[in-house]
């Protein structure tokens, strides 16, 4: 028989099986896992439909893609899914290829006959959905399937609405640091009460790890991030009364479909898990992924080439016009109590306090002589404080706090709290609750996480120019539109200077990380203040030498509010430095700071600081810094910055004078 005849021969049997070849084998394009061409339910239909795909080349429609988790950036698509639990893909090279998992999607859709709910269509009923509406799949060709548990959920979530939701920062928990965000599913058409909606959550399992191994691993995708759900009311007990964090609403113009599309979506996302990354791939990027499935356009993963923070998804959405319907604020219990402290008077604030702590009984005349409606204004404060201290008893210990001596304590508080209560009750005057000021600024409404920043400076003679980025995110002299009052975090902020005189440039400082949490203390509320910092700066020296040192930081200490534009803190300060110039490469002290800083007008700021630091080992010094700061906000994204000082650290005496300019993005 001639070759040429077996050629052709070959040829026509290769593309006669060609398309259950292409589907029976897993390590091409669109191959499924575990499915053959033998469980094929209508072979024509489908290549029909795979075909008709491969020609407008769907995958790459951003429905898909979104679907998929392929991240548009800068530079172009991510090359694989964000998602990383093999068991979200029905292809082998699902996770690098969208047409591997598209084409296995459509295989494993045509390829089963079961009509429950571990079938393809109800588990991954987003892809259906969409897959019939861009390639025309009708129900005659791709029948329906009953998918109970599913149905039986959304009925349950009966949602039609969405809100997000933003539990402002807390520099006591590294966890929220930078604040939080989640999705509300709200239930517009029933009128029900917000409190009782379903509330999508996205954050790492971390298995109550805490310290450097949360840190790491929480920068370093060592634990798995999941989607999970839990009551509105829950939420807003653990954030605004547990952790007394202030909460931003945001609603949401999304129709009653594209909610109905996102949660199919979510429930797609349960079962997996996510490699939760701190810096980007955190619970503000994830939810806006989740977003933006409902509505591929928005685009709103987008351009976060940087990392993302929850205020930076916040301000992804306001500005997309018509986007965000309304904006709410629910006061923190904190804020409560002090709005109900500042309506009476400080004798009545006293009594309030005394009977909420038990220092005081119902029955003493003290309390039992006060006209009626002071005793109700009394026993409102009293109630509230005694709920404060509940729910402050009942979160995580952070560093600074002070634990409950046993159970006992509980018991008396509970007891007490319903003596409160009941008295209350026994008095039918009725009082408006106090007015809480809603504060001027959203979260959204502040500056930019990053900054850039130039500035000139003179150390006595030596005169250069200072190049400083700060990946993020706050300091007590930036604007304080849209952040918490007394708090201070820097990530990442890189300084390099160039010496014009001597041509010559050096890396100034490398600071890896700086906190400073300085609530104010009043009467009922009492925190602590405390700061650290871990960096690698440039000290003086005799003989001008200016080494790079490491440098580690901590302090405690108070802050008050000094009137209603002055803040004032004092801290008892340690150092540890690492470098060659010191007995044993190591440098141990211990001092005092404290800084006052004044809010003059709206643009204008200004501070006065102090500090000292005696070195008792590896080096025997006494090193102080006595300075200003004043500041002027150009805009909400540009400021200058004028600071003057004098120091003493391991040489003499100098006047440092630094004129700055700082950009935000």
């Amino acid at each position: 028989m001639p070759r040429s005849f077996n050629l052709v021969f070959n040829l026509l049997l290769l593309v006669a099986l060609l398309p259950r070849l292409v589907y029976a084998d897993s390590d091409v394009v669109g191959g499924a896992k575990t499915i053959t061409h033998r469980s094929i339910l209508n072979q024509s239909a489908l290549d029909e439909f795979v075909a008709k795909a491969r020609d407008k080349k769907i995958w790459l429609q951003p429905e898909w893609r979104v679907l998929m988790h392929f991240t548009p950036t800068s530079f172009g698509l991510k090359k694989s899914s964000l998602v990383d639990d093999p068991a979200f893909f029905l292809s082998n090279s699902g996770k690098e290829s969208l047409q591997a998992e598209l084409e296995a999607t459509l295989l494993a859709l045509f390829s089963s006959a079961r009509d429950d709910n571990d079938s393809p269509a109800c588990r991954f009923p987003a892809r259906l959905a969409w897959l019939r509406k861009a390639l025309g799949i009708d129900k005659t060709t791709l029948p329906e399937r009953q998918c109970s548990h599913l149905n039986k959920w959304l009925r349950t979530l009966d949602a039609d609405g969405l809100t997000l939701i933003f539990p402002v920062s807390v520099l006591n928990s590294p966890a929220s640091m930078f604040g939080h965000t989640f999705l509300r599913l709200d239930r517009k058409a029933e009128k029900k009460p917000d409190l009782l909606a379903w509330a999508v959550n996205f954050a790492a399992h971390a298995d109550q790890e805490r310290g450097f191994s949360f840190a790491y691993n929480g920068v370093f995708g060592g634990y798995p991030g999941r989607f999970t759900l839990a009551r509105y009311y829950q939420r807003v007990k653990a954030y605004s009364d547990i952790e007394s964090r202030d909460i931003w609403e945001y609603q949401l113009n999304y129709s009653p479909g594209e909610v109905d599309f996102m949660l199919r979506h979510l429930w797609e996302l349960l079962p997996v898990y996510f490699d939760y990354y701190f810096i980007d791939e955190n619970c503000s990027y994830q939810l806006l992924a989740l977003l933006e499935a409902a509505r591929p356009s928005l685009n709103l993963t987008q351009g976060f080439n940087w990392g993302v923070t929850p205020a930076d998804t916040v301000r992804a959405l306001t500005k997309v016009p018509d986007l965000v319907e309304q904006v709410n604020y629910r006061p923190s219990l904190r804020q409560n109590v002090n709005a109900r402290a500042e309506a009476i008077g400080f004798a009545n604030q006293q009594i309030a306090k005394a009977l909420a702590t038990g220092e005081q009984k119902l029955s003493d005349d003290l309390f039992k002589s006060k006209p009626e409606r002071e005793q109700v204004k009394i026993l409102e404060l009293a109630a509230e404080y005694q709920a404060y201290l509940e729910a402050s008893s009942n979160k995580k210990q952070d560093v600074f706090d002070v634990a409950d001596a046993d159970e006992s304590q509980r018991e008396q508080r509970a007891s007490r709290q319903y003596q409160l209560l009941a008295a209350r009750s026994e008095i039918t005057l009725e009082l408006p609750p106090p007015t809480i000021k809603k504060p001027l600024y959203r979260p959204d409404q502040g500056h930019g996480g990053r900054r850039l920043g130039l500035r000139y400076g003179s150390d006595d003679s030596d005169q250069y120019l200072q190049f400083d980025f700060r990946w993020a995110y706050h300091d007590p002299y930036d604007p304080d539109s849209g952040f918490i009052k007394g708090a201070e975090l820097e990530f990442l902020k890189p300084s390099i200077r160039f010496y014009p005189d001597d041509n010559n440039w050096q890396i100034e400082a490398l600071d890896f990380v700086g906190i400073v949490s300085a609530p104010a203390r009043n009467y009922f509320i009492r925190p602590f203040s405390w700061k650290a910092s871990a960096s690698l700066k440039r000290y003086d020296f005799d003989n001008d030498e200016r080494p790079l040192l490491g440098d580690f930081k901590l302090g405690a200490g108070l802050s008050y509010q000094l009137g209603m534009y002055t803040q004032a803190s004092i801290f008892a300060d340690t150092q540890f430095l690492v470098g060659d110039e010191f007995d044993h490469d190591s440098a141990l002290g211990f001092g005092a700071s404290a800084e006052v800083i004044y809010t003059i007008t709206n643009v204008w700021k200004g501070g006065v600081y102090t500090g000292a630091m005696q070195y008792v080992e590896g080096v025997s010094q006494t090193a102080y810094q006595f300075g200003g700061r004043l500041r002027l906000s150009v805009d909400q994204d540009s400021a200058a910055l004028l600071e003057l000082a004098t120091k003493r650290e391991f040489s003499g005496s100098f006047l440092q004078a630094q004129l700055s300019w700082q950009v935000y993005f």
